[in-house]
């Protein structure tokens, strides 16, 4: 018999695997932190991952929905998770007071918040909010003072009444206005049967990005490919869930969100479309400008929720979107 070389053959084995497809690099685990429950909100990261993308990039995601007393930003800085989902001024407030991190691409050019109003009320235009009943609640107080400014009124020129989590107080003429997304409560009103007059904030002052993707300084300098990874399937994800808004509703609903209805996933996704893409169009979805970062940065020393400006380089990066 024949002696075998056992170097031979292990290498031969080693060699056979890999072309056979068994021998794969271990998968990087990345877990990142919604600022909200899953739904077509982050419709482009549930897709890539429903499609498998992030694992052809060599991620095994973790999708972590919010729950009261999460902070996206708090776990990302406490490495918690690697990849976090945050508004524009948490960000730039976090930054001011210190916090090391950097928005990495931005999923909406304007923020869903908005004034929802019954039609026949011909609340049209923030001017039109005077000496009227607004709902406020604690997320909102910010954007109401920017839009009623814009309008050269304050919070003293109308009548705030505190709401919570939904329509009810605007169904029963409780309040004359509500503070809510773009995305869901005029779809809400309409299913009840109410026409509705919406006045978007990003229209009166309100300038900032929506739910975007952030990191340490540490983790963008020692984990950039990970992260150019993660941004490049993300945005292919979202480019892929806006081909078909009724499809990606459905898969959204029947593996995330069961406790939502198909048309109303797709009606959302829909808006959400439309402020990621408004004013840059579908190849430039994730964008970024400094101006635009200088800009909320402005507003929100105006309105005295920081105690200094800051320069927009602190607050984001354009390294992953450059291609």
């Amino acid at each position: 018999m024949k002696k075998v070389c056992v170097k031979c053959l292990c290498m031969f084995i080693v060699m056979g695997f890999a072309a056979g497809g068994y021998a794969k690099e271990p998968l990087q685990p990345v877990t990142v932190q919604l600022n909200w429950v899953p739904n077509v909100e982050f419709a482009g990261i549930l897709i890539a991952k429903e499609k498998g993308w992030y694992e052809e990039a060599g991620i095994d995601l973790t999708i972590r929905g919010w729950k009261p007393g999460v902070s996206s930003i708090e776990d990302v800085v406490s490495g918690k998770v690697q990849i976090g989902v945050a508004e524009g001024p948490e960000i730039i407030e976090a930054v001011t007071k210190g916090q090391k991190i950097k928005a990495v691409a931005a999923q909406f050019q304007k923020s869903p918040f908005c004034f929802v109003s019954k039609k026949e009320k011909g609340l049209d235009k923030p001017e039109l909010l005077k000496g009227k009943k607004v709902g406020i609640f604690n997320q909102s107080s910010l954007m109401i003072k920017i839009v009623l400014a814009n309008a050269n009124l304050t919070i003293n020129d109308v009548t705030p009444v505190e709401v919570g989590w939904d329509v009810s107080p605007l169904l029963t003429d409780q309040i004359e206005a509500y503070p809510g997304y773009m995305n869901n409560e005029p779809l809400v009103m309409k299913q009840k049967g109410f026409e509705t007059n919406v006045i978007p904030a990003f229209k009166y002052g309100y300038d900032f990005y929506g739910n975007i993707c952030i990191a340490t300084d540490t983790m963008i300098r020692q984990q950039r490919d990970m992260i150019q990874r993660f941004t490049d399937v993300s945005l292919r994800g979202w480019k892929e869930a806006y081909k078909d808004p009724a499809g990606t509703a459905k898969t959204v609903v029947e593996k995330y969100y069961a406790e939502e209805s198909v048309q109303h996933q797709t009606e959302s996704l829909k808006v959400f479309n439309y402020l990621a893409t408004v004013g840059i169009g579908e190849s430039l979805i994730g964008y970024m400008e400094e101006s635009f970062w200088q800009k909320g940065i402005d507003i929100l020393y105006q309105f005295k929720q920081i105690e200094k400006k800051i320069p927009a380089g602190d607050v984001f990066t354009l390294e992953f979107l450059k291609k």
